[in-house]
């Protein structure tokens, strides 16, 4: 079979990764937004030795958003052998305009009409050979979700063949206008010339100025943008957008037996109700709260309770210390192995199933429809704080995990967005904090329904607070982006796409257990079971040991915030190289050992003896949730931000946040219920209010020609 390499283009929303992922078998994640594929992603058909290049969803070629770079730039190149257009069949005019953007390349090409379903469900028949005819590209109807047409599709992408339209498309004056531009560009090669000579026609300003030294194309380009002008009577930026459409409308219109309105009854009227000024929050509000009630206080906490009390509480002990026993293991690698790793790591990993019922929960929100309408209500928001409604997106991700949450951050062009973004997305509670949510909640607030949205809540609180403050800062003059979103048709997911998000979620959270999180335990264990002495490194009691002397020595920090404990303060600073740590950690310092075989009830008992003070508790969370994220998403997050200085800004705003809002909640929280006597730290807590609201209310800053943190590109 011939080696070929394919770019999978299209539209954000028409179905492109989907089918990527069926040609492919990839476990490539599938969403309702754009931005989910940042970078090109390849896939293997290894029974055809073909190569599948997924790039990133896009509406049009231009202008030049961090997506739609990665696109062009490798359309323009020569790096691959066919065109593989998806097009929504439900959105031909919209969909047909990148098509007729690709065409002018001269690539071989084939179409493929995905989501044909949509179309038969309103009985309306689309005649595929004049369409064919009609762009000059083989046309094939298919549809991903339901595999139907795939054959199909393969035996077209097999004997794929160039556009018999290419200039074509155009008028002849248009035509020869582009083809006296591209004999003046040297040596770019046939596709990028067509390309580069319309986007000069355009007024594309990266051109103009890439070409702005060359008098003679200038020249030329303002010569035949006149003769187009005067000809067809509009200026060239509108006349090719307006003949793509044009052309489009009239070959729909001739190619579709019963034209009508694709979005459904159903979805109009729910939308009346879920996007409705007033009632959209609230609702959005009473979802998250019932995800969370499903997925922690009744069915995910049914298997989760069986997993600790049970499989990490019993069984899994159990088994261990028989099979040390029967080899004779030496005292130390039986605690190794029981009160450090089994303790440690089956503490976290005793919450996947909490963790399954929740990512199974958003992904349905996600993959039928819904999210895409809360980051539509939530723009009207967000705009008030220096963001738009795509920031929503990376959050949305961001409960799974914050590494590939901030990598989506790229696609925002307004570069203040991205950057507000990028220092707020990991507030929103990812995979591994929800093991210590799930560990306080328990021990704590078992059965109060207001704890989810108070935790979700103040997430969000942090996010709008740290937008307001930054947006009236003079380095974030820049106005907020026009938010442009599809709002799909809701539909129901395939059970395929759905487990598929939730063991790739998993799966991450899983490896990083044994891997990490298993690596910490190790070190941990050994820090916490022994002491330097003069007799050299000895085994001693936990309260002796090297960690409790570490912890001891930087617990003054945690004061203010109620749990200056040794075992609390390495907790929080282990949480740092991954946040699944803090939970491990405390299972381990807390004193349980060989006790552990309570599971799930021996160390909530352990952290209320501990903690005691639900203040206490939720000072402990605030701190652990809105801190700096792990390591991997620092990394990710200092990668994206481009600059040492923005970096350094974001780790210290973000651990001051967590630390003022911990000190908040334990001073003024504990002296409200009674459980803290007023200190010099409650008057610290007020002036850090004071702080606080000034830079909330304080006046924005007019724009001036110089910024203060000088802007470096992300």
């Amino acid at each position: 079979m011939t080696e070929k390499r394919f770019a999978l283009v299209g539209n954000q929303n028409c179905g492109k990764t989907t089918l990527f992922n069926l040609l492919t078998l990839s476990n490539q994640y599938v969403g309702n937004w754009p931005g989910v594929t940042v970078d090109q992603v390849i896939g293997k058909m290894t029974q055809k030795d073909w190569d599948i290049i997924d790039l990133p969803g896009l509406y049009s070629l231009s202008p030049y958003s961090a997506e739609e770079v990665v696109s062009r730039n490798f359309l323009l190149s020569d790096n691959y052998d066919v065109i593989l257009n998806v097009v929504d069949a439900s959105h031909l005019e919209r969909s047909l305009s990148l098509t007729y953007e690709v065409i002018p390349m001269g690539k071989p090409m084939v179409i493929a009409l995905n989501m044909i379903d949509v179309l038969d469900s309103h009985n309306i028949k689309i005649d595929f050979e004049k369409l064919s005819r009609e762009i000059g590209v083989k046309v094939v109807p298919i549809s991903a979700s339901s595999k139907k047409g795939i054959d199909d599709l393969l035996k077209a992408m097999e004997e794929a063949k160039a556009p018999k339209k290419t200039l074509d498309i155009y008028p002849q004056t248009v035509k020869e206008a582009i083809l006296r531009i591209g004999n003046l560009l040297g040596e770019a090669n046939c596709q990028e010339k067509s390309f580069i000579s319309t986007a000069l026609l355009q007024g594309d300003k990266i051109y103009l100025k890439e070409y702005k030294n060359n008098e003679v194309l200038l020249s030329e380009v303002s010569k035949s943008r006149s003769i187009i002008e005067s000809e067809f009577a509009v200026d060239a930026e509108t006349y090719f957008p307006k003949f793509r459409y044009n052309t489009i409308e009239a070959l729909v219109k001739e190619s579709l037996s019963n034209k009508a309105d694709m979005k459904s009854n159903f979805s109009k009227r729910l939308d009346n109700v879920l996007t409705n000024r007033f009632l959209a929050l609230p609702i959005f509000l009473c979802i998250v709260w019932f995800v969370y009630y499903l997925s922690v206080e009744t069915i995910g906490t049914m298997a989760t309770d069986y997993a600790n009390d049970v499989i990490f509480g019993e069984i899994v002990p159990s088994w261990a210390q028989s099979f040390l026993d029967s080899v004779n293991a030496p005292q130390w690698l039986c605690s190794l192995s029981i009160d450090g790793v089994i303790s440690g790591v089956g503490a976290v990993l005793g919450f996947l199933p909490q963790m399954i019922v929740m990512f199974l929960l958003l992904s349905f929100l996600e993959q039928c429809g819904y999210m895409t309408r809360v980051a539509f209500v939530l723009d009207g928001i967000f705009r008030h704080f220096g963001l738009s409604g795509r920031n929503f997106i990376p959050m949305v991700v961001a409960t799974g995990c914050g590494v590939p949450a901030l990598m989506v951050n790229k696609t925002i062009d307004n570069i203040n967005e991205r950057r507000i973004g990028l220092i707020t997305t990991t507030f929103i509670p990812c995979s591994a904090k929800l093991p210590i949510i799930t560990m306080i909640f328990v021990a704590f607030f078992d059965g109060k329904a207001w704890f989810a949205p108070f935790v979700y809540g103040m997430s969000i609180f942090s996010v709008i607070v740290t937008g307001i403050i930054l947006k009236k800062d003079r380095a974030f003059k820049e106005p907020v982006s026009p938010f442009v979103m599809e709002m799909p048709d809701y539909h129901l997911p395939s059970l395929y796409n759905l487990l598929r998000a939730v063991y790739t979620r998993c799966k991450s959270f899983v490896i990083k257990a044994g891997t990490i999180i298993f690596a910490v335990v190790v070190v941990v264990w050994f820090l916490s079971n022994y002491a330097i002495t003069k007799d050299g490194i000895v085994q001693v009691d936990v309260n002796d040991s090297i960690l409790a002397l570490i912890g001891s020595s930087i617990s003054f920090i945690f004061i203010p915030l109620g749990f200056a404990s040794w075992q609390a303060t390495v907790a929080a600073l282990s949480g740092l190289l991954a946040k699944e740590n803090v939970v491990s950690t405390l299972a381990v310092t807390l004193g349980l050992n060989g006790d552990f075989e309570g599971g799930e009830a021996t160390l909530n008992q352990a952290l209320n003896g501990h903690f005691g003070l639900t203040c206490v508790a939720l000072s402990y969370l605030a701190f652990n949730m809105w801190s700096t994220p792990c390591i991997a998403a620092l990394g990710v997050m200092k990668r994206e931000l481009g600059s040492n200085k923005w970096f350094t800004f974001a780790v210290v705003y973000m651990t001051l946040w967590s630390y003022s809002v911990a000190l908040v909640i334990y001073q003024i929280g504990g002296l409200i219920l009674g459980e803290v006597p007023f200190s010099a730290f409650t008057v610290v807590a007020f002036i850090v209010i004071g702080i606080y609201s000034y830079f909330l209310l304080r006046k924005e800053h007019k724009p001036q020609s110089e910024i203060l943190i000088p802007s470096k590109s992300i």
